[in-house]
């Protein structure tokens, strides 16, 4: 039974104890965004990392002109990839991937940005004995509501988004795809065990490699919001608008879609776990109809409760009314206001 528990990381084998990080940032026509990002990067208190800025299809001038303004800081750390035509984003994202050798592996979109303590706080929670079988770290965020007018942003609204505990739920990754990239830093081996993101899947490539990476390991949590996870809140963004807002019909298909794609693997896998499937969800069926009648029955004891609560209130009432005139004749006897 010890192939059950514990089996995070059983798979590989991390003896490294450098620090070393590969941060991934792709890019298309949105210089107003990219400043803040590479800002992002040269600010971390951290310095053991090496940036690939992939620019997939975009207009290469602002990019280099960008990176230029950011030439000191970003000197013999940063490799620029200019993609004559979109390759897609997982796709340009593998790219920058498959050119680092470093520990660890962060994937930094030009739209997203980080708290300045971002990747000491990570690399030092997985470089510490204790979390050696966690395969990443993922941070809560801020998921910040902003509009664009065209040259610039506006912050509008903030509020901090994630999960409690220590160590992330597979099952609640399973059930909601809600984690930004720029929150979660990960193992280069896991990475490249797992074979980075699915270049088939144009959005849920992010979600797709979490859960693969979760088959082999543990993903462990921090309690503070360190990341930023940037959506622009106003219609007709074009280049600058963010695709889990602009694609919605689009989520919506590609959710069954992969769904859809991972019960045939499971299946065709073993075929007789369509019957598992099948029993699971008539039991679930028979546990929601329960429910159902537990909230009818409920709701038809509470409105009891509230007409004989109403009733309570009419009669207080009534007594209050009693009680103030009668106060009021007592205080009209000996001459004094009510």
């Amino acid at each position: 039974m010890t192939h059950i528990f514990p089996n995070s990381m059983a798979k590989l084998r991390d003896d490294r104890s450098d620090d070393s990080v590969d941060i991934v940032m792709r890019t298309k026509n949105r210089p107003a965004l990219l400043g803040r990002a590479l800002s992002s990067v040269v600010n971390q208190q951290h310095r053991q990392w090496n940036l690939y800025l992939i620019n997939d299809g975009g207009d290469p001038a602002p990019v280099d002109q960008l990176v230029a303004t950011f030439a000191d800081e970003l000197a013999g750390r940063v490799t620029v990839v200019h993609h004559p035509d979109s390759l897609g984003m997982a796709a340009a994202a593998n790219r920058g991937m498959t050119l680092g050798t470093a520990a660890f592996v962060a994937a930094h979109d030009d739209d997203d940005s980080w708290d300045e303590t971002y990747l000491a706080r990570c690399t030092g929670h997985l470089l510490a004995p204790e979390n050696r079988r966690f395969g990443g770290v993922l941070t809560k965020w801020n998921k910040i509501g902003e509009v664009f007018d065209g040259s610039h942003v506006e912050l509008r609204e903030a509020l901090v988004d994630g999960y409690d505990g220590t160590v992330l739920d597979f099952l609640e990754v399973i059930r909601t795809p809600r984690i930004p990239p720029i929150a979660l830093l990960w193992r280069r081996n896991v990475v490249n065990h797992i074979g980075f993101l699915n270049p088939h899947l144009p959005i849920y490539d992010d979600w797709d490699l979490i859960m693969r990476g979760l088959q082999i390991a543990d993903i462990a949590l921090l309690p503070d919001a360190l990341a930023n996870y940037h959506l622009r809140i106003t219609a007709d963004a074009g280049d600058y608008a963010n695709t889990i807002t602009e694609w919605q019909p689009i989520y919506h298909t590609y959710d069954i879609l992969y769904r859809n794609g991972l019960l045939r693997a499971l299946f065709d896998r073993d075929p007789t776990q369509l019957g598992l499937v099948v029993n699971l969800l008539k039991n679930a069926e028979h546990v929601r109809g329960q429910v159902q009648s537990i909230q009818i029955a409920s709701h038809r004891e509470l409105s009891g409760n509230d007409h004989h609560l109403d009733g309570r209130l009419t009669t207080l009432e009534t007594e209050v009314r009693e009680s103030r005139r009668l106060l009021e004749q007592l205080c009209a006897a000996v001459g004094q206001p009510a």
